[in-house]
């Protein structure tokens, strides 16, 4: 499988990548609160990411002096700053709405609900990193990078925000047109970091069910990755995995009657092993990832809508490096009567940490607030 980032981060295997347009040196010109200077018209065949080389920061650029930049291709938005002038929720829903917005004027509204999700700021805990793209083919990518105020964190968040915007590149699902099959839609990364507990990555793919024959229900999909990265390994500090807890909140949805359709793995997994991941409605979506030396405990309740996982870190080379798990679960909901954006779910991950030998606990938690637009 291919990774989604350096991190150790897996895609769906049905999806193929392929090459984008090249870009061209088009480019909004924007200053440090984000407003462009200069308007560029563009069509529909050439709605590619316009990008001007010298003008995109370097890893050491981002971790010397760049701070407080808006980087405004038409249709994507890269914003870094600082701990004291943070990345605020209104900013990011405007400028994604405006990013979406121009989308649809060029491209009209694609056969797939467009997907987009809005993070929540702990107490104390600022956004410092944020990139938000949507490809010709109307699927959306995301990444969030949340740090305190250590300034090792800042570094942290900047240097994973720069491996996201170098990352361009188009995924699109496998299937047959005019049968059922899964869609990408949209795809998150999303991060927490606090010296000296560690790190947890919150990273989803979310699917549409195409071409299905229901005219009332619509069913989506979600490919949950989730990692822990305790503070010994980060910051060097004592800090080490504990467990982790992932939550699937259908029933926050907006659409009427969600219903849980699947989720997995199931039951308990103890030890390094292979976990394969299956979720219907048919055509399965499959994927497959080895845990660690970890226990999986599947503790979800259909009856709520509510898919979730406890994962328990055993040993002291699982508490004491990187792992996590990459759970899914399926719901169906019912087909709005009109266009407009609707919640679907709320995704959470919890990563608790120990601090060595003394049992002191610490949790970072990470939740996306996830809708679509339907047309």
């Amino acid at each position: 499988m291919e990774k989604m980032k350096t991190k150790g981060k897996v895609t769906i295997g049905a999806i193929l990548i392929v090459a984008l347009l090249a870009s061209t040196a088009l480019l909004f010109a924007a200053n440090t609160s984000g407003d462009a200077s200069e308007e560029v018209n563009i069509n529909k065949e050439s709605y590619v990411t316009h990008r001007s080389i010298s003008q995109q920061p370097t890893s050491n650029a981002l971790t010397e002096k760049i701070v407080n930049k808006t980087y405004t291709p038409t249709n994507e938005i890269f914003l870094i700053r600082n701990f004291t002038e943070p990345i605020s929720v209104e900013e990011i829903k405007e400028k994604r709405e405006e990013i979406i917005n121009n989308f649809i004027d060029v491209m009209g509204k694609p056969k797939h609900a467009i997907a987009i999700a809005t993070p929540e700021v702990p107490e104390g805990v600022r956004i410092v990193a944020y990139g938000f793209r949507i490809y010709p083919n109307g699927v959306t990518a995301q990444y969030v990078g949340m740090a305190d105020d250590d300034e090792e964190s800042v570094q942290i968040i900047h240097e994973h925000a720069q491996e996201w915007y170098d990352k361009y590149e188009v995924l699109t699902s496998t299937g047959v047109l005019g049968e059922p099959h899964w869609v990408e839609i949209g795809r998150n990364e999303g991060e927490i970091y606090h010296n000296p507990h560690g790190g947890v990555d919150d990273n989803y793919v979310l699917f549409q069910l195409a071409d299905d024959t229901s005219s009332t229900r619509d069913w989506f999909a979600i490919h949950h990755i989730f990692c822990m990265y305790p503070g010994c390994h980060v910051y060097g500090s004592n800090w080490r995995n504990d467990y982790g807890r992932l939550k699937h909140d259908w029933s926050a949805s907006d659409f009427g009657n969600p219903q849980l359709h699947d989720h997995d793995p199931m039951g308990t997994h103890t030890g390094t092993q292979t976990i394969s991941v299956s979720l219907g409605p048919s055509p399965a979506l499959q994927w497959s990832y080895t845990q660690p030396e970890v226990t999986t405990l599947d503790e979800s309740d259909s009856s709520i809508e509510l898919a979730r996982w406890k994962e328990t870190f055993n040993s002291e080379a699982a508490q004491t490096h990187p792992g996590g798990m990459e759970p899914g679960s399926s719901c169906g909901v019912n087909q709005p009567t009109s266009g407009g954006t609707y919640k679907l779910l709320d995704l959470v991950a919890e990563g608790h940490f120990k601090l060595y030998p003394i049992p002191a606990p610490a949790t970072l938690t990470h939740t996306w607030h996830i809708s679509v637009v339907m047309k």
